[in-house]
């Protein structure tokens, strides 16, 4: 079974004060994952100005640079990025990276929980493959809130049990 931990969106765009308090979560992840052997991969929103984010809920965000970067903080760890221009990191080329490197498990961190992370999980789950929800190592621009809500329909669409917390997803990598 191979297993690898998405960092989800974790961009200059998205990382208002916030989110920011997860970053420490996804280094210890980052760096437990990468010491074990297992592949950490990152995706990247793009917005474009034609997109439905722009057209139909007036979100024009993440369009260019600085945006879209990647935060500082994460930047030595970066070995792949997948662009993106919807929710889901499942795009073409990393449905393609999952298939050759026979991914059975995803680990999700990151932002955004209500929106991103939540369609990369069920995507995942739809795909046959057992995504994990890093609780505390996940957010939401939106708020408390959103993230709630997030985990609330997580928990009911992909299982309670595929919600976890770093430090117990750390113990069992011992």
């Amino acid at each position: 079974m191979s297993e690898i931990l998405l960092v989800v969106d974790m961009q200059n765009g998205f990382m208002s004060e916030k989110c920011r308090h997860i970053i420490p979560s996804v280094i210890k992840l980052i760096e437990r994952f990468l010491a074990t052997g297992k592949l950490v991969e990152f995706t990247r929103f793009i917005n474009t100005t034609d997109s439905n984010y722009v057209k139909l809920i007036q979100w024009s965000r993440l369009i260019n640079e600085p945006e879209t970067s990647i935060i500082d903080e994460l930047q030595p760890y970066i070995n792949n990025i997948f662009d993106k221009h919807y929710y889901s990191a499942f795009t073409e080329n990393f449905s393609a990276f999952i298939f050759l490197n026979q991914i059975s498990k995803i680990y999700l961190c990151g932002v955004e929980t209500d929106s991103c992370l939540f369609k990369t999980a069920i995507d995942s789950f739809e795909r046959g493959i057992e995504p994990v929800i890093i609780e505390d190592a996940c957010f939401s621009d939106g708020g408390q809130q959103a993230h709630d809500a997030g985990i609330f329909l997580l928990k009911r669409n992909i299982g309670k049990n595929q919600i976890q917390m770093t430090d117990d997803i750390l113990e069992k990598m011992l």
